[in-house]
């Protein structure tokens, strides 16, 4: 029997895509958790500054795509900053567009911040991931 070196390609460019797919679904669940946790919070302090509640929803994010790095490059096993930066980078996006369509906010300084640690979490997520040592 023959090897085909295309199907092995397009074999891996598809578990790629569903490893990062699948990481950022789950960072994103990681994160609206996060998020929900702090709003519980938030209620039972009653008084929070305004400065605090950016801070931690960059935090949330952060969280979120560091999560989904790990679990993206957990599951594709090579390449960790750039699949890890990549899902980081998927998840920014997601919410981005939900946060805009939600709020009908505009882009601000904040969200290039959060662009910009989403995607270090993500890559060093992944970077961890792949580092990590297997157990025998």
């Amino acid at each position: 029997m023959k090897y085909d070196k295309t199907s092995n390609k397009d074999n891996e460019v598809s578990t790629a895509l569903k490893a990062v797919l699948f990481g950022a679904a789950v960072g994103a669940t990681i994160c609206a958790g996060f998020l929900f946790l702090f709003a519980f919070l938030f209620v039972v302090v009653k008084s929070i500054p305004q400065y605090m509640i950016q801070t931690i929803a960059i935090f949330c994010a952060s969280v979120g795509a560091f999560v989904s790095g790990y679990i993206s490059v957990k599951i594709y096993r090579s390449k960790g900053l750039i699949y890890g930066a990549l899902a980081g980078i998927l998840l920014f996006f997601m919410l981005t567009v939900v946060a805009f369509i939600i709020s009908r906010d505009k882009f601000t300084y904040i969200t290039l911040v959060r662009f910009f640690s989403m995607i270090f979490s993500g890559a060093l997520g992944g970077v961890l991931a792949v580092n990590k040592k297997r157990r025998k």
